[in-house]
């Protein structure tokens, strides 16, 4: 009888799992890290800002002005912006003027992703979303805003 509690004893500590629980990581953690820079900045309804008989979605496209906009993530979980921003005034009959502002802004923070989801703390508090594809790299800040303002921001990895 000792002899079968002592091996029910050493099959019981043998089968035991390894697994403390503990959290795992995201893989796209690492995959995040880096320069992202702005490729994509979507309106509704469509536009023909520079009046060459093209309409598109695309601002970037479209406006005569440089618009820049760089996202850097870094491993030690802050982030830094640094850009300027698109002016969009409203004029009559769904026209718009489309400009470029002449300030540079810079904002910075934490981040953290879980799944796909990057969220981007700004000092104040404020969390941007962005849906992260390792497959097309990018990171996209969907806004959902008609025309005066924005649909969705897209950042292709550098």
């Amino acid at each position: 009888m000792k002899k079968l509690l002592i091996l029910f004893a050493v099959f019981a500590l043998f089968s035991c799992s390894d697994d403390d629980g503990g959290p795992t990581t995201n893989p796209n953690r690492d995959l995040v890290v880096g320069t992202w820079n702005l490729s994509e900045l979507t309106i509704s309804p469509a536009q023909d800002i520079n009046q060459d008989g093209t309409s598109t979605t695309n601002v970037l496209s479209e406006i005569e002005c440089t618009l820049t906009g760089r996202i850097t993530i870094n491993d030690n979980n802050t982030w830094a912006f640094t850009g300027n921003d698109l002016v969009i005034t409203t004029i009559t009959g769904g026209l718009f003027i489309f400009q470029c502002s002449d300030n540079t802004r810079n904002e910075g923070g934490n981040w953290d992703i879980e799944g796909n989801i990057l969220r981007l703390a700004d000092g104040t508090g404020t969390i941007t979303l962005f849906t992260f594809s390792s497959v097309q790299e990018t990171l996209t800040n969907i806004i959902g805003e008609n025309l005066p303002g924005l649909q969705a921001e897209v950042y292709t990895k550098q």
